[in-house]
């Protein structure tokens, strides 16, 4: 008895279910790891009077995030600080997957800017507002540098 060739018509429906098997699979994929597998972020340069020394631009850092702290339990407290090599952080800002607001300013020490790092990541690294998040901890630091500076 001759073998019977597949016809095409079922050859076109098995190719088709694999493709969309196949689709399914990557796009269910990229929806649990995030796009990129990192936290959502956000990064900003503030200028800093040069002779502001470090810790009353941290002591400002510290008192703005407490501000943010008391309107949601998304900003956690300061985990990391050193004056000396102008370093502050926020929720364990080195870790990869915390959620929260996590912060980490860096200036050496006698610089004319610091740089404003933002992680915002919530569960499956969903962007819990990374760029409004920035746009409210420079809101509260730097009426409290300006203050400083005088």
């Amino acid at each position: 008895m001759p073998k019977r060739a597949t016809p095409p018509r079922s050859r076109i429906r098995w190719l088709s279910m694999g493709v969309a098997a196949s689709l399914a699979c990557a796009l269910s994929a990229c929806a649990l790891t995030g796009a990129a597998g990192y936290p959502p972020s956000a990064s900003r340069v503030v200028a800093v009077p040069a002779d502001l020394p470090n810790p009353q631009l941290f002591d400002c850092a510290v008192a703005g995030l407490a501000r943010l702290s008391e309107t949601g339990s998304a900003w956690p407290g300061i985990t990391r600080r050193d004056d000396a090599q102008g370093l502050l952080e926020s929720g364990h800002f080195q870790e990869w997957n915390r959620s929260g607001f996590r912060v980490r300013i860096e200036r050496p020490p006698g610089a004319g800017e610091a740089t404003l790092d933002l992680k915002a990541g919530g569960a499956y690294l969903a962007d819990l507002g990374a760029a409004q998040a920035m746009n409210d901890f420079e809101a509260v630091l730097k009426p409290c540098l300006a203050a400083t500076a005088r």
